[in-house]
């Protein structure tokens, strides 16, 4: 009966990933990754280990919905890299997707904002004209820089993601170009 009750968000990412032709492999539950990015209401579905490439993880979180709210979630990509800077200057940077009309419009063109201590990763982002598209139909991506038990960066997708080998690439693209980011 709890089987049937379980969120497979986590399940269903996985089997997406491996149809790709990705090496991913559910992690056990209980790793330290799994509080990576978790907040008070959020809580960890589990970890998927990705092998090969700058990506080594995925965690995927969730906040339950309620009566006055839908259950939301949060995909994040876990990309390990020595960061020097980080602990004095983290980066933290998202994106704003600007619609033809407000709530309900078409999204007509994303917008990069935030903190890059002068890295130029904001400029970089605006001209990559795939992770736009990537964007445009996944939803919005934040992307963070971490010193501590995580040293490298995050890049959290808010929403449900199944991605094609192509979505995939456009987000290996984007963790090497963090990989090779310095300031």
């Amino acid at each position: 009966m709890k089987e049937k009750l379980r969120d497979k968000t986590r399940d269903d990412l996985e089997f997406a990933l491996r149809s790709a032709d990705i090496d991913a492999v559910m992690a056990e539950r209980g790793r330290w990754e799994e509080d990576v990015r978790k907040s008070a209401f959020r809580r960890s579905l589990g970890i998927i280990d990705i092998n090969g490439g700058p990506v080594t993880s995925i965690n995927v979180l969730k906040i339950d919905g309620s009566q006055y709210s839908p259950p939301q979630w949060w995909v994040v990509l876990l990309v390990p890299a020595e960061l020097p800077g980080a602990a004095d200057h983290p980066i933290k940077v998202s994106t704003h997707r600007k619609k033809s009309f407000p709530l309900f419009g078409k999204v007509t063109s994303v917008a990069w904002q935030g903190e890059d201590y002068g890295s130029g990763l904001i400029e970089s982002l605006d001209r990559q004209h795939e992770l736009a598209n990537l964007i445009h139909h996944v939803g919005d991506l934040e992307i963070e820089s971490h010193a501590g038990e995580h040293t490298g960066w995050t890049i959290q997708i808010k929403a449900r993601l199944k991605p094609d080998a192509s979505d995939w690439q456009t987000l290996v693209d984007l963790a090497e170009q963090l990989r090779s980011l310095t300031y």
